[in-house]
């Protein structure tokens, strides 16, 4: 019989609870390892108390360690870990130097956190590769359609937007009447729309605009994949802003039928495209 055991390295928000959810309909026998600092300590009550552990974000030879005393063949790593604490270890130096020699060190991070997982002998697998439903198409998500200017200022921007994610800083931006008003860093979409609603005022608007979320050019995408879900529509929603344009394909939610009600409700658009790079 093959193995069903599956280890969940959980960070932030609510990706992991819907994979622990379908790992328990799916008959996956699941073990849930924290990232301390960052995930919800009510995650440790969907599986039993041997089945949870915590490590630092840097500490993946412990966890590869953890996997293999409980016979662990595959992972998959869901949330953010902005805030995670670190432990400066043997781990952290390796992964450091190998780093020196990469021109963006945000996709190196995690090229070389998969390579240790793999050379360990665990297989790293993407949440979508299971739960296909998480997946945005091309197209409206829901029910609200992005006007023709919001789908021609996202071309006209493409490749302004390309060359700052290509730089690892962040995922997604905010554009106004063809204007890019703002780019994310690592304080994240909260903070980005604040920044450009900031601005858009200063411009004499109060609402309007819309943000771009893509996924790094060769980036993998088993982790740090982007997500918009109902955190993003709160968001969106909050500073009047009309929708979100996305890489179909290589974007997904963190609960479609929750995020598409929500969109809807709020007058928000979610829309996928296919990019070429």
């Amino acid at each position: 019989m093959p193995n069903k055991k599956i280890a969940l390295i959980a960070g932030n928000k609510r990706l992991p609870f819907q994979f622990a959810d379908w790992a328990k309909r799916n008959g996956r026998d699941l073990y849930i390892i924290g990232m301390t600092g960052e995930v919800d300590q009510s995650l440790r009550n969907e599986v039993s108390v041997d089945r949870y552990v915590e490590f630092c974000v840097t500490e993946v030879s412990a966890i590869i360690k953890f996997c293999k005393k409980n016979d662990i063949g595959e992972i998959v790593m869901i949330g953010g870990i902005a805030n995670a604490k670190l432990k400066i270890n043997l781990d952290v130096v390796k992964a450091a130097f190998k780093l020196l020699f990469m021109k963006n060190r945000h996709k190196g991070v995690f090229t070389v956190i998969l390579s240790m997982f793999e050379k360990g002998g665990i297989r790293v697998r993407a949440i979508q590769e299971y739960m296909t439903e998480l997946i945005i198409g091309e197209g409206a998500l829901g029910k609200i359609e992005p006007k023709s200017e919001d789908i021609n200022a996202f071309r006209k921007n493409w490749g302004a937007l390309l060359d700052y994610i290509r730089t690892g800083d962040g995922q997604a931006a905010i554009v106004y009447k063809g204007e890019i008003l703002a780019f994310e860093n690592f304080k994240g979409t909260d903070d980005l729309a604040k920044r450009a609603s900031a601005k858009r005022s200063e411009m004499g608007a109060e609402s309007g605009g819309i943000m771009v979320k893509i996924m790094e050019p060769g980036q993998d995408g088993r982790a740090d994949l982007p997500v918009v879900g109902t955190g993003t529509i709160e968001t969106l929603a909050k500073y009047s802003f009309d929708g979100v344009v996305v890489e179909a394909g290589r974007t997904i939610t963190d609960d479609t039928a929750e995020t598409i009600a929500l969109a809807d409700e709020k007058g928000v658009f979610v829309y996928g495209v296919t990019l070429t790079l």
